[in-house]
Protein backbone atom coordinates (compact mmCIF):
# COMPACT_ATOMS: atom_id res chain seq x y z
CA UNK A 1 0.00 0.00 0.00
CA UNK A 2 2.81 2.41 0.86
CA UNK A 3 4.63 1.72 -2.40
CA UNK A 4 1.36 2.09 -4.33
CA UNK A 5 0.69 5.43 -2.64
CA UNK A 6 4.19 6.73 -3.45
CA UNK A 7 3.84 5.56 -7.06
CA UNK A 8 0.50 7.31 -7.48
CA UNK A 9 1.91 10.50 -5.97
CA UNK A 10 4.85 10.47 -8.38
CA UNK A 11 2.69 9.74 -11.43
CA UNK A 12 0.24 12.46 -10.39
CA UNK A 13 3.03 15.00 -10.15
CA UNK A 14 4.74 14.35 -13.49
CA UNK A 15 2.37 16.53 -15.52
CA UNK A 16 3.26 19.45 -13.26
CA UNK A 17 6.93 18.64 -12.68
CA UNK A 18 8.05 18.60 -16.32
CA UNK A 19 6.65 22.08 -17.19
CA UNK A 20 7.99 23.43 -13.88
CA UNK A 21 11.51 22.15 -14.60
CA UNK A 22 11.38 23.54 -18.14
CA UNK A 23 10.44 26.99 -16.80
CA UNK A 24 13.10 26.85 -14.10
CA UNK A 25 15.83 25.59 -16.40
CA UNK A 26 15.28 27.83 -19.41
CA UNK A 27 13.49 30.91 -18.03
CA UNK A 28 14.73 31.29 -14.45
CA UNK A 29 18.20 29.69 -14.46
CA UNK A 30 18.73 30.57 -18.17
CA UNK A 31 20.61 27.40 -19.00
CA UNK A 32 20.36 25.54 -22.30
CA UNK A 33 22.17 22.30 -21.45
CA UNK A 34 19.81 19.40 -22.24
CA UNK A 35 21.79 16.91 -20.16
CA UNK A 36 21.56 19.21 -17.18
CA UNK A 37 17.81 19.50 -17.79
CA UNK A 38 17.48 15.70 -17.60
CA UNK A 39 19.57 15.58 -14.42
CA UNK A 40 17.50 18.32 -12.77
CA UNK A 41 14.31 16.53 -13.83
CA UNK A 42 15.58 13.38 -12.09
CA UNK A 43 16.41 15.47 -9.01
CA UNK A 44 12.91 16.99 -9.09
CA UNK A 45 11.20 13.59 -9.35
CA UNK A 46 13.37 12.30 -6.52
CA UNK A 47 12.22 15.28 -4.43
CA UNK A 48 8.58 14.44 -5.13
CA UNK A 49 9.20 10.85 -4.03
CA UNK A 50 10.88 12.03 -0.81
CA UNK A 51 7.98 14.32 0.05
CA UNK A 52 5.57 11.45 -0.58
CA UNK A 53 7.54 9.03 1.60
CA UNK A 54 7.84 11.41 4.55
CA UNK A 55 4.19 12.44 4.28
CA UNK A 56 4.23 16.22 3.89
CA UNK A 57 0.78 17.79 4.31
CA UNK A 58 -1.44 18.37 1.29
CA UNK A 59 -4.39 20.67 0.71
CA UNK A 60 -7.30 19.47 2.80
CA UNK A 61 -5.19 17.33 5.13
CA UNK A 62 -3.56 20.01 7.29
CA UNK A 63 -3.73 19.01 10.93
CA UNK A 64 -1.65 20.72 13.59
CA UNK A 65 -0.05 18.17 15.91
CA UNK A 66 2.78 19.32 18.17
CA UNK A 67 4.24 15.88 18.70
CA UNK A 68 7.99 16.09 19.28
CA UNK A 69 10.78 13.73 20.21
CA UNK A 70 13.83 15.78 21.17
CA UNK A 71 15.76 12.98 22.87
CA UNK A 72 18.03 11.03 20.48
CA UNK A 73 17.94 7.22 20.49
CA UNK A 74 15.12 6.97 23.03
CA UNK A 75 12.93 4.86 20.73
CA UNK A 76 15.56 2.14 20.43
CA UNK A 77 14.71 1.08 23.99
CA UNK A 78 10.99 0.67 23.29
CA UNK A 79 11.24 -1.03 19.89
CA UNK A 80 14.81 -1.81 18.79
CA UNK A 81 13.92 -3.67 15.57
CA UNK A 82 11.54 -0.98 14.35
CA UNK A 83 14.06 1.70 15.27
CA UNK A 84 16.85 0.00 13.31
CA UNK A 85 14.57 -0.50 10.30
CA UNK A 86 13.43 3.11 10.36
CA UNK A 87 17.02 4.32 10.71
CA UNK A 88 18.18 2.30 7.71
CA UNK A 89 15.24 3.48 5.57
CA UNK A 90 15.85 7.13 6.49
CA UNK A 91 19.52 6.85 5.55
CA UNK A 92 18.70 5.17 2.23
CA UNK A 93 16.03 7.79 1.48
CA UNK A 94 18.55 10.66 1.63
CA UNK A 95 21.51 8.91 0.00
CA UNK A 96 20.43 9.90 -3.55
CA UNK A 97 20.53 13.53 -2.43
CA UNK A 98 24.23 13.15 -1.64
CA UNK A 99 24.80 11.57 -5.05
CA UNK A 100 22.69 13.81 -7.30
CA UNK A 101 23.45 17.27 -5.87
CA UNK A 102 27.26 17.09 -6.31
CA UNK A 103 26.82 15.68 -9.82
CA UNK A 104 24.64 18.61 -10.90
CA UNK A 105 25.94 21.57 -8.85
CA UNK A 106 29.67 22.06 -8.36
CA UNK A 107 29.18 24.15 -5.22
CA UNK A 108 27.86 21.03 -3.49
CA UNK A 109 30.96 18.97 -4.12
CA UNK A 110 32.13 19.19 -0.51
CA UNK A 111 31.18 17.32 2.63
CA UNK A 112 30.33 20.57 4.44
CA UNK A 113 27.92 21.70 1.71
CA UNK A 114 26.18 18.32 1.58
CA UNK A 115 25.92 18.15 5.36
CA UNK A 116 24.13 21.50 5.55
CA UNK A 117 21.96 20.71 2.52
CA UNK A 118 20.84 17.40 4.04
CA UNK A 119 20.25 19.06 7.40
CA UNK A 120 18.29 21.97 5.88
CA UNK A 121 16.01 19.65 3.91
CA UNK A 122 15.48 17.41 6.92
CA UNK A 123 14.67 20.36 9.22
CA UNK A 124 12.16 21.65 6.67
CA UNK A 125 10.46 18.26 6.49
CA UNK A 126 10.30 17.92 10.27
CA UNK A 127 8.72 21.38 10.57
CA UNK A 128 6.13 20.45 7.93
CA UNK A 129 5.28 17.29 9.85
CA UNK A 130 3.86 19.47 12.60
CA UNK A 131 0.91 19.85 10.20
CA UNK A 132 0.43 16.08 9.76
CA UNK A 133 -0.20 13.06 11.93
CA UNK A 134 3.54 12.28 12.00
CA UNK A 135 5.96 12.81 14.86
CA UNK A 136 8.65 15.47 14.56
CA UNK A 137 11.71 13.45 15.57
CA UNK A 138 15.31 14.50 16.16
CA UNK A 139 16.43 11.00 15.17
CA UNK A 140 15.09 11.68 11.68
CA UNK A 141 17.25 14.80 11.48
CA UNK A 142 20.31 12.76 12.37
CA UNK A 143 19.64 9.83 10.06
CA UNK A 144 18.50 11.92 7.09
CA UNK A 145 21.58 14.13 7.29
CA UNK A 146 23.75 11.03 7.67
CA UNK A 147 22.14 9.60 4.54
CA UNK A 148 23.06 12.68 2.49
CA UNK A 149 26.65 12.53 3.78
CA UNK A 150 26.94 8.79 3.07
CA UNK A 151 25.56 9.35 -0.44
CA UNK A 152 28.19 12.02 -0.99
CA UNK A 153 30.99 9.66 0.07
CA UNK A 154 29.61 6.89 -2.12
CA UNK A 155 29.58 9.20 -5.14
CA UNK A 156 33.12 10.32 -4.30
CA UNK A 157 34.48 6.82 -3.73
CA UNK A 158 33.06 5.51 -6.98
CA UNK A 159 33.89 8.72 -8.88
CA UNK A 160 30.22 9.14 -9.79
CA UNK A 161 29.75 11.25 -12.90
CA UNK A 162 26.82 11.66 -15.23
CA UNK A 163 27.67 11.00 -18.92
CA UNK A 164 28.36 14.61 -19.92
CA UNK A 165 29.42 17.75 -18.11
CA UNK A 166 26.35 19.17 -16.41
CA UNK A 167 27.58 22.40 -14.89
CA UNK A 168 28.44 25.43 -17.00
CA UNK A 169 30.53 28.39 -15.93
CA UNK A 170 27.62 30.52 -14.77
CA UNK A 171 27.66 31.20 -11.04
CA UNK A 172 24.39 33.10 -10.61
CA UNK A 173 21.83 31.31 -8.46
CA UNK A 174 24.00 28.19 -8.30
CA UNK A 175 23.80 28.02 -4.50
CA UNK A 176 20.06 28.51 -4.59
CA UNK A 177 19.08 26.29 -7.50
CA UNK A 178 18.52 23.02 -5.60
CA UNK A 179 16.54 24.79 -2.87
CA UNK A 180 14.40 26.61 -5.44
CA UNK A 181 13.70 23.28 -7.14
CA UNK A 182 12.87 21.64 -3.80
CA UNK A 183 10.53 24.50 -2.89
CA UNK A 184 8.72 24.32 -6.24
CA UNK A 185 8.37 20.53 -5.97
CA UNK A 186 7.01 20.95 -2.45
CA UNK A 187 4.37 23.39 -3.71
CA UNK A 188 3.43 20.92 -6.43
CA UNK A 189 3.15 18.13 -3.86
CA UNK A 190 1.05 20.21 -1.48
CA UNK A 191 -1.30 22.04 -3.84
CA UNK A 192 -1.37 20.42 -7.31
CA UNK A 193 -0.54 16.73 -7.00
CA UNK A 194 -3.64 15.92 -4.85
CA UNK A 195 -5.90 17.15 -7.66
CA UNK A 196 -4.72 14.33 -9.91
CA UNK A 197 -3.94 11.67 -7.30
CA UNK A 198 -7.46 11.80 -5.85
CA UNK A 199 -8.85 10.95 -9.29
CA UNK A 200 -6.36 8.09 -9.73
CA UNK A 201 -7.27 6.71 -6.30
CA UNK A 202 -10.96 6.78 -7.26
CA UNK A 203 -10.14 4.70 -10.34
CA UNK A 204 -7.96 2.27 -8.38
CA UNK A 205 -10.45 1.80 -5.54
CA UNK A 206 -13.34 1.22 -7.93
CA UNK A 207 -11.44 -1.28 -10.12
CA UNK A 208 -12.22 -4.98 -10.07
CA UNK A 209 -8.55 -5.67 -9.30
CA UNK A 210 -8.77 -3.71 -6.05
CA UNK A 211 -12.03 -5.35 -5.01
CA UNK A 212 -10.45 -8.77 -5.42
Amino acid sequence: MRLLSIGIDCISSIIFVIPAVIILQYAIFRKRNFNQFIAILIFALYSIAVFSVVGVPTVGTFKVDFGFNLIPLIDIVNSPLDYIKNTILNIILFMPLGILAPAIWKNYRSIKAMFFMGLALSVSIEILQIFTFRLTDIDDLITNTAGAVIGYYISKCFSFKLPLKLVDNEEHLIWYEPFIILAVMLMIGVFLQPIVSNGIWDIVLSSSWWKR
